[in-house]
């Protein structure tokens, strides 16, 4: 709204003459109108459509879920709405029906909407909204959604709905602890991404009725240390001992995340491995990350608490400094399970003798589930694994923003 000189010169008459007459009441109405005429978008989270979930668990979680210069397909069964987020220009509303988005034709950030039904981006399915934000050419496709519906993904896609009630439980109020150390984040574009760079998410496919119960009965249950979400770090199989971060990421001292022995994990069907690597395959992504690489002349593995920390690979060329960590990145996702091996040079190169899978931090999931088999509950398998922390509902706690 624009204010001329006459109405500038009324409002303030009004004001004096309310001052004059200590009308506090009227003062304040007056107020209330005009900062409504000066502001009157709605926040994301009223974007969200309602539902029966109240409190913390409502809270809005933003996953990337797409993140590419391809069209993109959005349906649903019902109405779809599209509408540009600053202007709240409406785009499209209507029927669902096949919509197919393009970076040219999302310049501007958008929110797409649907009422009764998930909305579909490239054929998987989803809760909540979509915001599509063009970062330099490229859609990054967010999906907004109540804390607890994104746990009802998050829990079936990274443990078995086979499993014991109390193991699913602990999943549920880690991943939950986790989503809430991302959410303090302030000004991100999003919180979470779908991957296990972060904790897995598939979108309604993979929901069950048993994850989904699991989330609820521990609706707002979250693990605190010294009055802060924990980065609650989970892995699938330790091997029989959890490593302190500090020996993974560089920097790193969580004072919660510490070395814990595990009797509980020897069912998993990677307890166990063995891995031949040729050099050629060492080379091959090594090269990925670093040029002029030349023919590997050396290896050496570094080790704390059992796993390598560090790993120096001389070449022709020189000399490659690298952490346990990155090195095992380096590779396909279930060539080197863990950092928890010992190595035999061969002919070619290296067999690995290994045990576990993943980063070791943190809580163990095969051994949540045969803690769970064993009789303890949720919470004691929490405990068990994470340092000198306590378990909260923030129902009743509320704890200090970072």
């Amino acid at each position: 709204m624009v204010y001329n000189r006459s109405m500038i010169v009324k409002i303030n008459l009004i004001l004096m003459s309310f001052i004059r007459l200590n009308n506090i009441f009227f003062l304040l109405c007056l107020i209330l109108i005009v900062s409504g005429f000066i502001s009157c978008t709605p926040s994301r989270e009223f974007l969200l459509k309602r539902s029966k979930i109240s409190g913390f668990d409502k809270r809005v979680v933003r996953v990337l879920i797409i993140k590419t210069k391809a069209r993109i397909l959005i349906t649903s069964k019902s109405r779809i709405k599209i509408s540009e987020m600053r202007s709240r220009k409406i785009r499209y509303d209507g029927k669902g029906k096949k919509i197919y988005l393009t970076s040219e034709n999302c310049k501007n950030p958008i929110i797409i909407e649907s009422w009764g039904s998930p909305l579909g981006v490239n054929g998987k399915c989803y809760r909540g909204i979509l915001e599509i934000h063009n970062v330099l050419g490229k859609m990054h496709v967010i999906n907004l959604i109540s804390l607890q519906e994104y746990l009802y993904s998050v829990v079936p896609s990274e443990i078995s709905s086979t499993w014991p009630i109390e193991s699913m439980k602990a999943q549920a109020v880690v991943a939950r602890t986790y989503a809430c150390y991302h959410i303090n984040r302030k000004d991100a574009l999003y919180h979470l991404d779908t991957s296990t760079n972060f904790q897995v998410y598939n979108g309604i496919s993979v929901e069950s009725s048993k994850t989904s119960r699991a989330v609820n009965e521990t609706s707002g249950e979250i693990v605190i240390y010294r009055n802060q979400p924990v980065l609650a770090f989970f892995h699938s199989t330790c091997g029989g001992i959890t490593t302190d971060d500090k020996y993974v990421w560089k920097g790193d001292d969580k004072k919660y995340l510490k070395t814990i022995r595990c009797h509980f994990c020897k069912d998993s069907p990677c307890f166990t491995w063995n891995e031949n690597v040729t050099l050629y395959e060492i080379q091959k992504y090594l090269r990925k990350r670093y040029r002029g690489i030349g023919k590997i002349t050396g290896l050496f593995f570094k080790k704390k608490d059992r796993r390598v920390v560090s790993v120096v690979i001389k070449h022709k060329n020189g000399v490659i400094n690298i952490s346990g960590n990155d090195f095992r990145l380096l590779f396909p996702i279930k060539k080197i399970k863990s950092l928890f091996f010992t190595a035999k040079k061969t002919r070619d190169g290296l067999i690995l003798h290994g045990r576990g899978w993943g980063h070791g931090v943190g809580m163990c999931q095969w051994g949540s589930r045969g803690m769970a088999e064993k009789g303890f509950s949720y919470r004691d398998i929490i405990k068990h694994y994470y340092t000198g922390i306590v378990i909260t509902n923030l129902k009743k706690h509320n704890y200090a923003e970072r």
